[in-house]
């Protein structure tokens, strides 16, 4: 049987011995003193995969389990196949090179980059408005030429406050 199955004789003895109701199904009888231990091929082939399936589907409930308590975009992206040890080993590696990056100085505040960002953005606003003043400050334009440019000015500054508000968005994950 451990041929069969692709194992050595001490791991079948091992599965005989360790896995509940293997043995009490009487899937196998044992051996003893120049006795050989007789199998069933398909009931222990079948009550193996059974027992093996229900045991991956357990191990999936845990880490989804585990992944539901920490709550943690930071494991988002890591498959859910892993060991809760090779996650732990992921997560432990993307904080140290997270710290390494904050003391190099590659990576900022997201408070502080949205906040600048929406500083800046305000601020060509109102450079926009301003150069739009100094362009006819005593009001000589046609009212025309004053309505165009002003239509012009106030669409630049439209698209200029919405390039920031998706800059913004993306920073946030698409949120607004």
């Amino acid at each position: 049987m451990a041929e069969l199955l692709g194992l050595s004789w001490v791991a079948l003895r091992t599965w005989c011995n360790d896995i509940p109701g293997f043995e009490a199904d009487k899937h196998f009888v044992r051996g003893g003193n120049g006795i050989e231990w007789q199998f069933k091929p398909v009931a222990s082939i079948q009550f193996l995969i059974k027992h093996f399936t229900a045991e991956q589907q357990r191990g999936i409930q845990r880490r989804r389990a585990v992944r539901q308590a920490i709550g943690s975009s930071v494991i988002d992206d890591i498959d859910e196949d892993l060991s809760l040890e090779e996650i732990d080993k992921i997560i432990r590696l993307q904080t140290r090179l997270r710290e390494e990056r904050e003391r190099q100085g590659q990576l900022i505040d997201r408070t502080v980059a949205e906040d600048a960002i929406a500083k800046m953005v305000a601020s060509m606003q109102r450079a926009g408005l301003q150069a739009a003043r100094e362009q006819d400050p005593t009001g000589q334009w046609p009212p025309e030429i004053s309505e165009s440019f002003e239509n012009a000015v106030n669409s630049l500054i439209l698209h200029m406050g919405q390039a920031g508000e998706k800059c913004l968005s993306d920073l946030r994950g698409g949120s607004a």
